[in-house]
């Protein structure tokens, strides 16, 4: 088999997109259609006897791991798409430190504070609050990402090195 860093070349798993109203057999722009569209999940699949090893709810989500899982089901090794940190590019490092749903809450009490600021009479003590809360949620999520990527690197040092 072919080595390339430190993953040697393994069947990658399926990933399955996933979307209810297709599946409800009615075009997006009907009626209750149009809430579920927002409700989409990734399955991921053994790419040897199909059996689900995993379901993503967040769009092109970053996962941390040596890459490589054995099926539960039929026991062969396959590549799970997981990366370590060390492994991963700029973006992807961006998107495990920062999912984009915290960035719309964020952006989204922001918002609040200017429109709340620019609304008569003008209390700029709101704004001040927004400002100063908004990187709470930021701040506190890298936090607890902190330990798995400080692991991440543990393990991926922790290989012995291909040459």
């Amino acid at each position: 088999m072919a080595m390339s860093g430190h993953h040697v070349a393994l069947p990658k798993a399926i990933g399955e997109d996933h979307s209810p109203f297709w599946f409800a057999g009615l075009p997006p722009s009907q009626g209750f259609a149009r809430l579920l569209i927002f409700l989409r999940w990734k399955t991921y699949r053994c790419p040897h006897c199909g059996h689900v090893f995993r379901r993503d709810y967040w769009q092109r989500s970053v996962k941390l791991g040596c890459g490589q899982r054995t099926c539960s089901k039929c026991g062969t090794l396959f590549d799970d798409s997981s990366r370590e940190w060390p492994e991963l590019p700029a973006i992807k490092k961006l998107r495990v430190l920062f999912p984009p749903l915290l960035f719309g809450v964020c952006g989204g009490f922001l918002l609040g504070g200017v429109v709340v600021s620019l609304m008569p009479p003008r209390d700029w003590r709101v704004t001040i609050a927004m400002v100063i809360f908004v990187p709470v949620p930021v701040v506190a999520y890298c936090l607890c990402r902190l330990p798995w990527v400080v692991y991440s690197v543990h393990r991926y040092n922790a290989r012995p090195k291909v040459t």
